[in-house]
């Protein structure tokens, strides 16, 4: 059901976008710490809990902040079921916060390799056209990564282990042995 239909400009990023962000992303963090207090309670993840501390720090920050409060924005929308469009200038950049996002926290795959071309431009939740590299992520990389899956299925109500069935070996290629660890933390930490 849509209620209402809105074309943004770069210029009407409003309050309520940016207090949707600031809380939203906040919320995020907060659960990621939550996934990652549960990883420390297993042992042999040293470092974990600094990691949670500044998860996604670098989206308070430009080039960050601004795409990102648009690109919050847009899910909101969509989950209100309102239709929003948002200019090319602006899309194109939130496609340069997501890839600078990628590859400035050890968390996502992308940062782990020197491909290009990293964000699936018409659909960010999608693969990109190559599989990216994820093979060089060390153990503590892919302990924060799935705490920030568990925290991203807590919001969205469904689970990691949906998220990484579409997207382990589609969207990042693993070793069996990453893969197993993904798996084997998941399901040790997660709540339903």
């Amino acid at each position: 059901m849509r209620f209402e239909e809105h074309y943004y400009t770069e210029n009407e990023m409003t309050i309520e976008m940016k207090n949707h962000f600031e809380k939203r992303t906040n919320n995020h963090i907060g659960l990621v710490q939550k996934y990652c207090g549960k990883v420390n309670e297993l042992g042999g993840y040293d470092g974990i809990v600094e990691r949670g501390e500044i998860h996604d720090a670098s989206k308070f920050e430009e080039p960050e902040y601004t795409p990102y409060v648009f690109i919050t924005w847009d899910y909101k929308c969509k989950d209100d079921g309102v239709d929003s469009e948002f200019p090319q200038e602006i899309k194109n950049k939130a496609t340069e916060a997501t890839n600078h996002h990628v590859k400035s926290n050890r968390h996502h795959p992308e940062f782990h390799t020197e491909q290009t071309d990293l964000i699936n431009r018409e659909d960010r939740d999608k693969p990109p056209e190559e599989m990216v590299d994820a093979m060089e992520m060390d153990n503590l990389d892919i302990a924060e990564m799935v705490c920030d899956w568990c925290a991203m299925s807590e919001e969205r109500g469904n689970t990691p282990m949906q998220w990484a069935d579409k997207n382990v070996n589609v969207r990042w290629k693993f070793t069996d042995e990453q893969k197993d660890l993904i798996y084997d933390l998941m399901n040790k930490i997660w709540e339903e």
